[in-house]
């Protein structure tokens, strides 16, 4: 492998079998969503962990990728080797990192989450990867190209590959879903159009209107980690294991539907009450408050749509459809879908 390594890093590009893809890539708090130009969907968890010398990559299976950074302009990641997603967990359920942890983990770790989000779709030798992201804030995420765009040697999955990345669009939160609205014909240009979106970390509430994004205002920790939090100290929960509960187990036992909490059938048990329990709260805290802050922009908005993976648990889009919000289909994706076309008309107007 090291003379495979010193020929991919040396050779010139056009003696190499090449590619050239776009990919829009939604880099949330919980999961990365992306979508490539070759049709592929990617969605894993949004959680890192550095391998030590001692530890082995394994199979990645479909729910995480290893990477090892060989060369290029970061210098400070020359040998590092990192696994993105759920195995980032298995590796160090206490060590892991999200970006849910740092309110600029989204920025520092752009590269790791990007790497992870595009390695689907990288199957040639040396491939050119233009990709579109989102932030919340345009201002505070002005490094990004610094931290993703260049060519990059690196292991995927051990399969080496040089690939050169460039970061030709970075849109306003919100912007890609509402963009493929407008395209699918849910909703009009002149109409003021409210979207909401419940992620992980924050709820990020995006007023349009005349085509344009007008207003996007975050909500920090009002996300459902912040539920997954609650039902973590519950006093059920914590009677039945000793201690608080683990946020990444509560997850996938509410998203799998049978809130089975763990895999260990000794300690196993239900949180199906203890969810109803902590759900009201959590609901009063998080969403009744945040519409109770954009209340002036319902009352204008013809169109009003719920997005994220949070407007998918049990209740909640229920409760959201009751309030007159739509929830989306493929509320997780959209956003990716209408940054993928962004970054294909981007290069296509330059051409």
């Amino acid at each position: 492998m090291t003379s495979k390594i010193k020929s991919i890093m040396s050779s010139p590009t056009e003696h190499m079998i090449t590619d050239s893809i776009y990919i829009g890539i939604d880099n949330g708090n919980g999961r990365i969503k992306a979508l490539s130009s070759k049709g592929l969907t990617t969605k894993i968890k949004s959680l890192i962990y550095y391998l030590s010398n001692e530890q082995e990559i394994t199979d990645s299976g479909n729910d995480s990728v290893f990477v090892e950074y060989i060369s290029g302009p970061r210098t400070e990641l020359w040998g590092q080797r990192f696994v993105v997603g759920q195995q980032a967990y298995q590796f160090s359920p206490n060590g892991v990192f999200s970006p849910s942890d740092d309110r600029e983990g989204k920025s520092k770790f752009a590269l790791e989450l990007s790497l992870a989000a595009i390695s689907q779709s990288i199957t040639m030798d040396y491939t050119n990867v233009a990709i579109s992201l989102s932030v919340h804030d345009l201002g505070a995420f002005s490094d990004l190209q610094n931290q993703v765009n260049g060519e990059h040697t690196v292991k995927l999955n051990n399969q080496l590959r040089k690939i050169n990345i460039d970061l030709k669009v970075v849109k306003i939160e919100g912007l890609g879903a509402y963009a493929s609205l407008l395209l699918a014909k849910k909703c009009t240009k002149a109409a003021q159009t409210i979207l909401i979106d419940i992620g992980f970390g924050t709820i990020i509430v995006s007023v349009y209107s005349n085509g344009a994004w007008k207003q996007v205002i975050p909500f920090p920790d009002m996300g459902v980690k912040s539920l997954y939090q609650r039902i973590s100290s519950n006093l059920e929960v914590r009677k039945q294991l000793k201690r608080t509960g683990d946020i990444q187990l509560i997850q996938r036992a509410i998203e799998r539907g049978d809130f089975i909490y763990g895999v260990n059938r000794i300690s196993q048990f239900s949180l199906a009450n203890i969810y109803d329990q902590e759900l009201y709260p959590w609901v009063k805290n998080s969403l009744v408050t945040v519409l109770g802050k954009i209340d002036s922009y319902l009352d204008g908005s013809e169109f009003m749509f719920a997005i994220g993976g949070g407007s998918k648990l049990p209740k909640v889009s229920s409760w959201l459809e009751k309030k007159g919000f739509e929830v989306v289909v493929d509320s997780e994706i959209i956003n990716a879908r209408g940054l993928l076309a962004f970054v294909k008309r981007e290069a296509s107007d330059k051409k």
